[in-house]
């Protein structure tokens, strides 16, 4: 049974040969975090070659090593049980990768199944579990996936591609990827990006990890926009003047960001704190987004471009954010009342675009043409738009204290975040028992099982978002609602 409201290839309602693209992804992830290196191109190029003494550690090592006492045998995927899996098999590509039994069915809050225990009390990372799928506690189960990830089919990467970073760092990244996402849905969008091709899909999604590593994604949302202000001169300025601002829907019910290139002088600012801007931009919106929505639109005023604004290296950086780093975000991009100057440079700027997000960008002339995509109660009152919402836009300053709970509340910070993690790896603890039980009767109730528990990570996100996430002006205008419904 699909899930009729979600769109074909969307988590919900994908057929046979996509439900086993996702598994084939999650295997390849497993494999990446939790596997020895096993050649030179798994080593750090940026950093000295480490020994097997000072190997990077895995995400298991990271949080408290391998000694954990563990009863292989009573593992799923042990090769003596009957989830267990056989290595040559999966390095093969043999049969045991496509799953008899049908995809799950759509994902929904129904509760868990009523033969397991609930997953939803808080361990501490290190001691004993109530949660059925990390016994002895989430560092013995970590390493119980350590042990198995190897049996999972591998990535092989194309010659010339070279990892940058450790195991745990890629793993980290992901997760922080993620946010209120269901894990599904993240990886969903790369190998729709890539027409499920898996090896293109796996390649861009580490890639985008990597960029997100190297740009620093993580440590820019947990800045204040003082602090960012502070370190990146011109960031903030580019908040108040309105040059970026998230209002209203358009008619499919995605979120709007409107972009006024108008205000934008490349001059004003460095070009680190236009880069800063557009990943504070990006994230921020995506904290707008509830399912199944997993788009937003832009609309471009260019009623007031000039040449003088015209900004390539931020071109060029959006493009490639879009593009590579964030894909299937884009829902419909429209360029509003362009001059005829910009035709020449659309000229330029038209082949270096990806032909997906090509056929997304619309031109209108008028404010009439704009209402096809987006209703009037839902555009500004301004010239531009001519729509009926009159209040105006105003950047509201910081409220004092309101990052107390990232400061100050240490105790209330490290179990949300502890009970994040232990979602995170139970998450993975299924994906790998549902990739070792293709053809047993039991993998339906595991993958319920590992759907519901991929929307409790989202749950688990917005309690841990006030500790982790500094506040921004769209917390404080009120546009940003935690929880998993506006």
């Amino acid at each position: 049974m699909k899930n009729q409201s979600a769109a074909t290839g969307h988590l919900g309602n994908l057929t046979q040969d996509q439900w086993d693209a996702l598994g084939e992804i999650w295997s390849f992830l497993l494999h990446l975090w939790y596997s020895e290196p096993s050649s030179p191109s798994r080593a750090n190029p940026m950093r000295p070659h480490a020994s097997s003494d000072h190997a990077a550690p895995t995400p298991l090592e990271a949080t408290g090593g391998d000694n954990a006492p563990h009863d292989a045998s009573s593992s799923p995927t042990s090769p003596s049980s009957p989830g267990g899996h056989n290595h040559s098999q999966h390095a093969s590509g043999g049969n045991d990768m496509r799953p008899a039994s049908p995809p799950p069915t759509s994902p929904t809050h129904t509760g868990q199944p009523s033969h397991r225990a609930s997953i939803t009390s808080l361990s501490t990372p290190n001691s004993p579990s109530n949660n059925p799928y990390l016994p002895g506690g989430t560092t013995a189960t970590a390493a119980a996936l350590k042990r198995s990830a190897s049996n999972l089919k591998s990535w092989q990467p194309s010659k010339k591609f070279t990892f940058k970073y450790s195991p745990s760092e890629y793993h980290t990244a992901f997760w922080a990827f993620t946010q209120c996402e269901h894990p599904d849905t993240t990886v969903l969008r790369f190998l729709r990006a890539r027409k499920w091709n898996v090896e293109k899909a796996m390649e861009m999604l580490v890639l985008a990890l990597e960029w997100r590593i190297t740009m620093g994604v993580d440590e820019i949302i947990k800045e204040s926009e003082e602090a960012l202000e502070a370190k990146y001169p011109g960031f903030l300025e580019q908040l108040k003047t309105g040059k970026v601002i998230f209002r209203g829907h358009d008619r499919q019910g995605r979120p709007l960001c409107l972009l006024n290139p108008g205000l934008h002088f490349p001059n004003a600012q460095s070009e680190q704190a236009v880069q800063k801007l557009s990943i504070y931009v990006v994230e921020t919106a995506r904290l707008l987004l509830r399912p199944p929505t997993e788009m937003i639109s832009v609309i471009f005023d260019m009623s007031s471009f000039s040449t003088s604004n015209m900004d390539w290296p931020t071109a060029k950086f959006f493009i490639h954010a879009a593009e590579a780093c964030y894909p299937e975000l884009l829902g419909v991009c429209v360029m509003h009342k362009a001059p005829w100057i910009f035709g020449a440079l659309w000229k330029i700027i038209s082949p270096m675009l990806d032909p997906v997000i090509r056929a997304k960008i619309q031109f209108t002339s008028s404010n009439k043409d704009l209402v096809e995509f987006v209703a009037p109660d839902q555009l500004m009152s301004t010239k531009a738009f001519g729509g009926d919402d009159t209040v105006p836009y105003q950047y509201k300053d910081p409220v004092p204290g309101e990052n107390r709970l990232m400061e100050e509340d240490s105790a209330g910070k490290e179990r949300a975040i502890a009970k994040r993690k232990e979602l995170e790896l139970t998450f993975e603890r299924l994906t790998e028992i549902w990739q070792g039980q293709k053809q047993l009767s039991s993998c339906a109730a595991v993958t319920q099982e590992r759907n519901e528990v991929g929307l409790k990570l989202g749950d688990a996100w917005w309690a841990m978002e006030p500790y982790t996430r500094a506040r921004t002006v769209y917390h404080r205008l009120g546009a940003i609602h935690p929880g998993p419904a506006a």
